[in-house]
């Protein structure tokens, strides 16, 4: 308690000292706070919140004061004619929206829906001149080249699961809607496709099409060795394998890619190489629209834009 002296005039002009009782309830908190071998027990409401405050331990962020009437008891809000302000609500939750879809036009896997007419082979073949082939998939398992294109052939929706995929020799080479995995075991360089007959030109085309390597591989795609012609890539994906696409400078005239897609970390060395051989390097035509992918799930999805190679030899 403070004890403080105010003076009270007397209608009859005489001075006296008067004691006036002021409280704050912090101070009687104080009072309260004692150790449980000397609690003083109260039927006081006040004294009551104060040892609850002191158990507590609550001292230091003590409630906001309110209204105490002479009985002791504390008036509420309401009983003020003060209304509670309602509860601030929280924001409308919105629901996350749906994945973006990956906009690769690419077969995703070796049971992509588009294959759902083909018809199953075991054996691998070999393509005469100006042959074409359709709707077929063939697993096997005897290390040599699955298919080999002996001049200009076309293969449109078939897919391959063996060690070696496709060969080519010559002519104009179009490969459209084409999954080859191809996964190399012990000594193998498996490729999944590979251009090889020194000397010989033509043009490849691979459209709508997935390269997946595993195992003992050299890459993807490959070319080298004097093969004169010229690739072009659209709408194509690379996973795995020490090399994703590798073209020499001894392995073609030139190289375009369109909507072409690396699955970064896949590669055991790099993603592309085209390497520099007596001085010069394959002329990268078009270079639109590369990029790193990865999977989320069975979802695939677009990354960073790849930068173009720089020209070599330099300017």
């Amino acid at each position: 308690m403070r004890y403080l002296m105010t003076l009270a005039l007397l209608p009859a002009g005489a001075v006296i000292a008067q004691p006036t009782v002021t409280s704050t309830r912090a101070e009687a908190a104080q009072s309260m706070c004692r150790d449980s071998s000397s609690a003083i027990l109260s039927s006081h409401t006040l004294a009551d919140k104060a040892e609850d405050a002191c158990n507590k331990r609550a001292l230091g962020a003590p409630e906001p004061l309110s209204e105490m009437p002479a009985d002791g008891y504390r008036l509420t809000a309401e009983e003020r004619g003060v209304a509670a302000p309602a509860p601030t609500p929280g924001p409308t939750p919105h629901p996350s929206p749906d994945p973006v879809p990956s906009s690769a036009d690419v077969p995703l896997s070796f049971n992509d829906p588009v294959y759902a007419n083909v018809t199953s082979g075991k054996t691998n073949i070999a393509l005469p001149p100006d042959s074409s082939r359709t709707d077929l998939s063939i697993i096997e398992n005897s290390g040599d080249p699955t298919i080999t294109c002996l001049g200009s052939c076309s293969l449109t929706r078939v897919r391959i699961q063996s060690r070696e995929g496709v060969r080519c020799k010559s002519g104009n080479i179009n490969l459209t809607w084409v999954y080859i995995e191809a996964t190399g075991v012990e000594n193998d360089h498996a490729d999944g496709l590979q251009c090889y007959a020194p000397g010989s030109t033509g043009t490849v085309t691979v459209k709508n099409s997935t390269f997946k390597m595993a195992g003992a591989t050299t890459a993807g795609y490959w070319s080298a060795d004097d093969w004169r012609g010229s690739h072009v890539f659209e709408n194509v994906l690379f996973e795995g394998g020490t090399f994703g696409l590798r073209i020499p400078a001894d392995g073609g005239s030139s190289v375009s890619l369109k909507n072409v897609y690396f699955v970064r970390g896949s590669f055991r060395y790099r993603a592309f190489l085209f390497d520099v051989v007596k001085g010069r390097r394959v002329n990268i035509a078009q270079w639109e629209n590369v990029r790193w992918a990865s999977w989320e799930g069975d979802r695939l999805v677009l990354g960073n834009p790849i930068p173009r190679p720089a020209a070599y030899p330099p300017r």
